[in-house]
Formats: structure tokens, sequence, C-alpha cells
């Protein structure tokens, strides 16, 4: 499965290059060919936000699962760290995308 990070950059140059395809053939009075790229980018545009409401909401849920876990412990999700003395892991494993910093609140 593509990340959503991955989604969001391919759907957002995917956007800008309609923009621009159909504001060149808006200047060449190409009309139904800039409607329907200024349309596509739009479209592109609202994707870009649903990737981003989407992702939003799973890391909500993702803290209030680690808050469960550690009840009373302030926790924040960091996608880009090993685990080390002072990190908590969820299912124990040691691994950047199940690790979260520890800090008392």
């Amino acid at each position: 499965m593509i990340s959503a990070r991955l989604r969001y950059i391919a759907l957002a140059l995917t956007a800008y290059g309609l923009l621009i395809l159909g504001l060149l053939w808006a200047l060449e009075s190409v009309w139904a060919g800039a409607v329907v790229c200024l349309w596509l980018s739009g479209l592109c545009g609202l994707g870009c936000s649903r990737i981003r409401h989407t992702a939003g909401r799973h890391q909500d849920e993702q803290a209030a699962e680690l808050e469960a876990l550690a009840p009373g412990v302030w926790v924040e999700p960091w996608a880009d760290w090993c685990c080390e003395r002072g990190w908590l892991t969820r299912g124990g494993l040691h691994h950047p995308a199940t690790c979260t910093r520890a800090q008392q609140r």
C-alpha cells in the first residue's frame, strides 16, 4: 500500500500540473481542454484535502490508543525515531512506526 505522504505528494503535483496545463490551454483559447484540466485540478485538490483529513483522523485514533496504553503519560507519535530508553512501544515491537516518546505530564 502506498503511504499517505506519497499519495498526497503525487496528487498535489498532478493538481499543479493540470492547473498549469489548463491555464496554458486557456491562453491558447482551447476552452474545452482548459475547463477539463481546471476541473480535474480542483478534483485533485479535493483529493489532497481528503488525504490530509484521513491521516489526521488516523493520528487522533492512534494518540487515543496510546493514551489508553499509558494513562497519565503524555505520548507523542514519532514515526522517524528508533526505540531507546524512555520510549514506549505498541505491542513490544521495536520499529519506528510503533515508537512514541513518553514524557510525564
